[in-house]
């Protein structure tokens, strides 16, 4: 009777649920980060890994699965990934930073100023999915921003905060030279004044 082992395996990616493949990930990065990594390390790590990555579905699901973790690392991870080259993968952390939080607002206020377009526009989005009211000072800071995109974004996240403030910054976007952003800012102006004219 031939004898047959049972070697025990290690299990494949595909053996486990997404959740499960970023706690393996982070594990195996923690170990290598040292016996006691901070966030930033763990942060830092995980990114190289998700550059490494060539398959996009892979890659994707990766990062959702890293969204759904409750640490302070999984937030600088998806901040980090708002000025990533790829639509898709600055999409999907402005959906998943919108709702967390544990993201510390005062970085995202920072990293408004400050380029590329796409970034800011990224974190407008953010503010606009949150209607977070402290935002508006920061969004103020934004409407001479030449680029289009920045100030239409910064007058669809300021009609969605709503309040004086952002109405005053709404009327100063339906004056912008650009057709989009002078939209914007009035269909803004419309959903949050409390009178109408006729």
């Amino acid at each position: 009777m031939p004898m047959v082992k049972f070697l025990r395996r290690t299990p494949s990616e595909g053996d486990l649920a997404p959740h499960e493949q970023a706690l393996e990930l982070v594990k195996g990065l923690a170990a290598a980060e040292g016996p006691s990594p901070d966030a930033g390390a763990v942060s830092r790590a995980v990114l190289r890994k998700l550059d490494i990555l060539q398959a996009r579905d892979k890659k994707l699901k990766l990062i959702r699965s890293i969204s759904r973790l409750d640490s302070a690392w999984a937030c600088g991870v998806l901040f980090e990934l708002l000025s990533d080259p790829s639509e898709e993968i600055r999409d999907l952390a402005v959906r998943e930073l919108a709702p967390r939080n544990d993201c510390p607002l005062d970085s995202l206020y920072n990293r408004l100023l400050q380029p590329p377009w796409y970034v800011k526009s990224a974190i407008l989005r953010i503010f606009c999915l949150r209607r977070d009211t402290g935002a508006v000072s920061a969004i103020g800071e934004v409407l001479d921003d030449p680029n289009v995109e920045v100030r239409r974004w910064a007058a669809l996240a300021l009609g969605r905060i709503g309040g004086y403030d952002a109405r005053v910054f709404l009327v100063r976007l339906s004056k912008d030279r650009n057709p989009y952003v002078k939209q914007a800012a009035a269909d803004a102006l419309d959903k949050i004044c409390d009178f109408k004219f006729s």
